[in-house]
């Protein structure tokens, strides 16, 4: 479910899960990890996400759910 509205999210700001490597500063391994668990994204990392453009309300709904 989050994988699929990040994949969204990676493809309206045109960008690959190797440039979100580099800005969250991750290796592909650490990425797919937080993908899988979205409550495991630091603030730092939700930060730096949104200040690229990502709409991460939806990191919210299903940390909640």
């Amino acid at each position: 479910m989050f994988e699929r509205e990040f994949v969204g999210e990676l493809k309206r700001l045109k960008l690959k899960r190797y440039d979100v490597c580099y800005i969250l500063q991750c290796t592909m391994p650490t990425l797919k990890s937080r993908l899988k668990n979205p409550g495991n994204f630091t603030l730092n990392e939700i930060n730096n996400l949104k200040e690229c453009g990502f709409e991460l309300n939806y990191i919210y709904e299903y940390e909640n759910n």
